[in-house]
């Protein structure tokens, strides 16, 4: 899941808010708009699903623009950093210290910051309207706050058009929100995919939250596009035409050239594939073991059960145990146990127990 679409969602709802379906505390459209319009940051904290079975914290905060600076909009998920100023998206991983930088709304992964941000009411005061037109089944009630005792509002409504649902809790005095969550589906069912516990308005936020940290190595989109084509091409020289030596010429090509882009990691891993195809032990294993010492980080277990294939493959038993095991535990948490690599390097552990008896 990217985080803009995390982004868009949590905003969206903000904007769904501002529907005026008649409630018993006075409460309209124009009134939240207004509220909204006054509001200069806001910062939503709550918990949204990373990957099946697995759920993960979340903060996001967005400054309004003024007319000495853009819409400024960060979003912290798991391992990721997004940070959005004007033109630009910064998509960055702390954990490699590094960051693909974007140009405009129109980049497919992270148009949604960018509509998010047109729908938010300081920026198109019809956002609202539009929303209203789609938005079903909108209903509307008051309870207290089990923690402070205080009225609320809760609004509920389904938005057919994404096949998503909404509960909304807003303060009927500031007319604001005080938490959302979005349900994948359109009867509120099961755990939500994003639960926004809590919102601040108006919190002071440091420069320095909008900027890119000096030691980031900034990769430039076009690098990314022009790296993923030679690994595109070489996917298909490997997968497709089974051509493993001329795939390696690509794979390395990908890495020598696009070291930081993402498939440069995934080069060095399919280049010791390619290896084992061709039966090369030894170079299996060697890039496998290169690829997971430069890029530790994000492999969910893939690296370490190719290394133990590797080791396995080369009569390596005890290596290749560890390496399976090391991929388990890698995995766990964030891949299902009839997944790949789980699955896989669980039977190859049982298999090589058993020769071991």
């Amino acid at each position: 899941m990217k985080l803009g679409a995390v982004a868009a969602a949590v905003l969206v709802a903000l904007v769904v808010v501002s529907l005026d379906r008649g409630t018993n505390i006075a409460w309209s459209m124009e009134q939240t708009i207004e509220a909204i319009e006054q509001i200069k940051t806001i910062q939503i904290e709550g918990m949204v699903v990373w990957s099946p079975g697995t759920v993960v914290p979340f903060c996001f905060w967005v400054q309004a623009p003024t007319e000495n600076s853009p819409l400024k909009m960060r979003g912290e998920l798991a391992n990721h950093v997004m940070i959005a100023k004007g033109d630009k998206v910064y998509e960055c991983w702390p954990d490699t210290k590094t960051a693909t930088v974007h140009y405009g709304p129109g980049i497919t992964d992270l148009k949604y910051w960018y509509k998010a941000a047109e729908l938010v009411p300081w920026m198109v005061r019809e956002g609202p309207k539009l929303i209203q037109q789609y938005a079903e089944k909108w209903q509307q009630s008051v309870d207290r706050d089990p923690n402070t005792g205080e009225e609320r509002i809760l609004a509920t409504c389904t938005y057919p058009p994404s096949s998503m649902s909404f509960l909304l809790i807003v303060d009927p005095e500031t007319k604001l929100i005080e938490g959302a969550r979005l349900w994948s589906n359109l009867k509120h069912e099961g755990d939500p995919y994003i639960n926004a516990q809590k919102f601040t308005y108006n919190e002071e936020f440091a420069a320095e939250m909008f900027e890119v940290p000096p030691d980031t190595t900034i990769i430039d989109e076009k690098d990314v596009v022009q790296a993923e084509t030679l690994f595109e091409q070489a996917e298909q020289l490997f997968h497709k035409d089974k051509k493993y030596a001329e795939a390696i010429e690509l794979y390395q090509q990908a890495y020598d050239k696009y070291p930081h882009v993402g498939v440069g990691s995934s080069s060095l891993m399919m280049i010791g594939c390619c290896h084992s195809h061709l039966g090369n032990k030894e170079k299996a294993i060697e890039f496998c073991q290169k690829a997971y010492r430069e890029f530790p980080i994000g492999w969910e277990g893939v690296i370490q059960f190719y290394l133990g294939g590797g080791y396995m493959d080369n009569g390596q038993t005890k290596e290749a145990l560890a390496a399976f095991e090391a991929c388990l535990a890698d995995a766990e948490g964030k891949r299902s146990p009839d997944q790949f690599p789980v699955k896989n390097a669980r039977e190859a552990i049982v298999k090589l127990k058993g020769e071991q008896r």
